[in-house]
């Protein structure tokens, strides 16, 4: 029996060699919004994933320094808004680093006040409040624990994928 060492191995791996990798996987793109003093606030995901069915709970990364983050830190909940095949202009938007922050980011933006009194937008596949049940730091990036308390779908709508740095609508 061999035993395995439990001391960490420095990395050969660079950041563009691991996103290059991880962008062969298939993932969903949601636009997370959260409410802060600023008014609404958002920004696209694909690092979204469910970790618990009871209860309910999921998980998002956001890089350290979003402004979304730091909003979500205040006021400790989010609505994740995973998009429809329709919407890749939406998640181009919500991606873009020179995009508007807060109110003037929503100006145009098809969207209604949620449950947990962020923005819900218009023609997602589905949407899911949460409030933050934990933080953790991984990293470049505060991973959100989140357990949803409200659930919202529309059953005709196609998902919009991202692969290979690509968004894709599927069918």
């Amino acid at each position: 029996m061999t035993s395995r060492s439990t001391t960490p191995v420095a990395s050969a791996v660079g950041p563009r060699e691991f996103r290059q990798a991880m962008g062969r996987f298939v993932t969903g793109v949601a636009v997370v919004t959260s409410y802060g003093p600023g008014g609404p606030y958002g920004t696209t995901v694909s690092s979204l994933t469910s970790v618990s069915l009871e209860p309910p709970m999921l998980l998002i990364c956001l890089g350290h320094g979003s402004q979304v983050a730091e909003v979500i830190d205040a006021c400790g909940v989010f609505t994740v808004n995973v998009l429809g095949r329709e919407q890749s202009s939406l998640a181009s938007r919500f991606a873009a680093s020179d995009r508007p922050r807060g109110a003037a980011g929503f100006a145009g933006v098809p969207h209604r006040v949620g449950a947990a009194g962020t923005p819900v937008l218009d023609g997602a596949v589905t949407h899911l409040d949460c409030w933050v049940a934990q933080r953790v730091t991984a990293g470049d990036h505060t991973v959100f624990i989140g357990e949803v308390t409200d659930i919202g779908c529309s059953p005709d709508t196609d998902p919009l994928a991202y692969h290979q740095g690509k968004l894709l609508g599927l069918r």
